[in-house]
């Protein structure tokens, strides 16, 4: 047991290093609950809170997100998913957002790859949309056997490239890493820990943030 608590020090640290040229650091505590159907249609909803955690806690948000994905063959789906966010700044706008979606995920041995492409349309107070076009690319692997099994862990990493774009502004670049581990709590339940680095609008006025992930999946 101790072995993986060294193998999540090091899978942090680097994160945890670059914490200290970050702009804010931000706790998301969710929940991720999915099923599947008898064809090949599958849904998940989340609900996620979003805190600020450096210089003081500071409450940001709420969201509750709904996804429906269709499997297309190929070890590839296509889904469609909304969103809405409502942030604790009685100043700043609700958000609503949609979401399609394309995936491409296989398993080569004990490795899992998944190829994300994403295109949102972001809502706010009415008036503005901002649309960003989303490539992720993940990967997972089981850090003991050739699968995660009930008491196993298993490792996570992706990087993300977001081009967002909204009228009467110029178009902004986003660079999104993260790392991660998780362990199989039961057969349908995992809980997941992850950081993510972002460098938000490096092009025009970086911004850097620092995120921690902690999240239970259900699947019924």
């Amino acid at each position: 047991m101790i072995s993986y608590f060294f193998r999540l020090f090091f899978l942090l640290l680097p994160v945890v290093a670059v914490s200290q040229v970050t702009d804010q650091v931000v706790a998301q505590p969710a929940l991720n609950i999915s099923w599947k159907t008898e064809n090949r249609w599958s849904f998940n909803t989340t609900l996620a809170q979003r805190t600020q955690v450096a210089n003081g806690v500071d409450g940001l948000h709420i969201q509750l997100a709904q996804f429906a994905q269709y499997e297309i063959g190929f070890y590839s789906s296509v889904g469609i998913g909304i969103m809405y966010r409502e942030l604790f700044d009685e100043q700043s706008p609700e958000e609503l957002r949609i979401t399609e979606q394309f995936v491409h995920a296989r398993s080569y041995n004990k490795l899992k790859i998944a190829h994300r492409l994403r295109w949102d349309q972001r809502l706010r107070d009415g008036r503005s949309i901002t649309h960003r076009w989303r490539y992720r690319l993940s990967s997972s692997i089981p850090l003991s056997g050739n699968n995660v099994d009930v008491s196993e862990f298993y490792a996570t990493g992706s990087v993300e490239t977001l081009f967002i774009a909204e009228s009467n502004r110029r178009p902004e670049y986003d660079q999104r890493v993260e790392i991660g581990l998780g362990r199989q709590l039961r057969p349908g339940y995992k809980l997941q820990l992850t950081t993510e680095y972002r460098w938000e609008s490096f092009n025009l006025d970086p911004n850097r943030r620092l995120f921690f992930y902690l999240s239970l999946y259900a699947q019924l």
